[in-house]
């Protein structure tokens, strides 16, 4: 995994909010802090503490791993997918990896 940096973590909690369909004052309510709250953490006028983090992961229902690992690629079919191939054992995935290829011609 890359390096992430703080403007980085920051434009994820934008996506995520937004694929949430969240507004900033909505989120920022939903966390338990006054309405513009998120505009500050997203503005970057104010820090954003880990536990702020893994609150704002838990209520637009992602893993803190999915925050960091998938990034804006994140898509719940995708997710699905991931998780059901890496339950597999390693001969099924070399299987799927060998039908994709195939599929992918």
């Amino acid at each position: 995994m890359k390096n992430i940096s703080y403007d980085e973590i920051i434009r994820r909690i934008s996506y995520f909010r937004a694929m949430a369909n969240l507004s900033a004052r909505e989120a920022s309510q939903r966390l338990g802090y006054n309405p513009s709250f998120m505009k500050t953490i997203e503005n970057k006028t104010v820090e954003l503490k880990v536990k702020t983090l893994l609150d704002f992961c838990d209520m637009v229902g992602i893993s803190v791993y999915d925050f960091f690992y998938i990034g804006d690629n994140y898509n719940i079919k995708n997710k699905e997918i991931l998780d059901l191939i890496l339950s597999l054992s390693d001969e099924q995935r070399k299987i799927i990896l060998d039908l994709i290829k195939t599929m992918k011609k």
